[in-house]
């Protein structure tokens, strides 16, 4: 047997059964290596916690805290690197991959400015503390959870695929339908496409039924639809009010963009808005977005930024809590919503 590169060696355990001439061997994966942002008696427990379940699989090279300290400081003999102000340093010095933010709530305001530091570094990172339940009702960000929660991606996208190609089938008749009332009520296109942030903060291009005027936004440039708003036309107010302008949406969901239930997918421009004014809102893009969702079956539609920041509650929740009989409850409310005519 040729033996391994050295490179290799130090991710591998070796042993040979006895009595045979083969060689087992075992990939373990590298721990990333990590630091802790905070420096109280959450982040220490956080610690005890990654040491007691090594299948966390994170080397913590440090703590950094909210405040400044002169002083040195280890636990566990592990250094108080510095303040936040140094987090970029510490980690293109420590090569750090994923950054746990663990904050007490005296501290919740400084969360805006700790997550924009985090986002320059461009390394991964995430809340694990509860300590915005405050600002966030009672959405709880648990990075064991998160980590050993089972998710079943290669089954959703199956039935995701499935039922797509089966309801374009069955609802091929209404396109029709839809199509002539478009062109008999007002000028321009059928259809109607925009570029939308989607998993992961990729860009794609999202399809709908046109329910505005050709370019309404030509003069205003990005704008929230309001209520009575004079850009929807006749047969766009009732595709609004039973939300079937969103079916060409099952083509977006054949290509992989988007996924039936998941936080909707928005605009870019409005997305580097909210990035910038309301803390953990890149969160929600953690999951491919959906059709519908928590926050639409739960909140109206946005008219201003306190929308935005009541519907980002149902995202987080949905996005970290997300399994079968959630999406069965969104699927049925989603079902009595078209029904009421509830939409906008």
């Amino acid at each position: 047997m040729m033996p391994l590169p050295m490179q290799q060696m130090n991710n591998v355990y070796q042993f040979e059964k006895k009595g045979k001439s083969d060689t087992t061997r075992i990939m373990i994966k590298p721990k990333k290596k990590t630091v802790i942002i905070g420096w109280n008696n959450e982040s220490l427990r956080l610690f005890d916690k990654i040491k007691e379940y090594s299948a966390l699989n994170f080397e913590v090279k440090g703590f950094i805290s909210v405040n400044k300290i002169n002083k040195k400081a280890k636990y566990r003999d592990v250094q108080l690197l510095g303040d936040i102000s140094s987090i970029k340093t510490w980690v293109t010095l420590l090569n750090i991959e994923e950054i746990l933010i663990a904050i007490e709530p005296e501290h919740r305001h400084l969360l805006g400015d700790i997550l924009k530091l985090c986002r320059e570094t461009g390394s991964h990172f995430r809340v694990v503390s509860d300590v915005f339940d405050t600002v966030y009702g009672n959405v709880v960000k648990d990075i064991y959870a998160s980590l050993f929660r089972k998710r079943e991606f290669t089954l959703r996208r199956l039935f995701d695929g499935i039922s797509a190609m089966i309801l374009l089938a069955l609802l091929f008749p209404l396109f029709l339908i839809i199509f002539f009332a478009i062109k008999l009520d007002s000028k321009g296109s059928v259809y109607y496409s925009q570029m939308r942030v989607g998993r992961d903060g990729k860009p794609f291009r999202i399809y709908k039924f046109r329910s505005m005027v050709q370019n309404a936004e030509k003069q205003s440039g990005p704008t929230w639809a309001k209520k009575r708003d004079p850009r929807i036309t006749r047969v766009g107010r009732f595709m609004r009010l039973t939300r079937i302008d969103e079916l060409p949406q099952l083509i977006n969901i054949l290509k992989g963009d988007m996924s039936f239930i998941g936080p909707r997918p928005e605009r870019p421009f409005f997305v580097d808005t909210f990035k910038e004014q309301i803390p953990l809102y890149d969160h929600r893009h953690k999951i491919k977005p959906g059709v519908t969702g928590w926050a639409q079956v739960k909140w109206h539609y946005d008219e201003n930024i306190d929308d935005v920041k009541e519907k980002l509650k149902y995202d987080l929740y949905y996005v970290d809590n997300h399994g079968l009989w959630l999406d069965i409850k969104i699927f049925l409310q989603t079902f009595v919503t078209v029904l009421a005519q509830k939409g906008q």
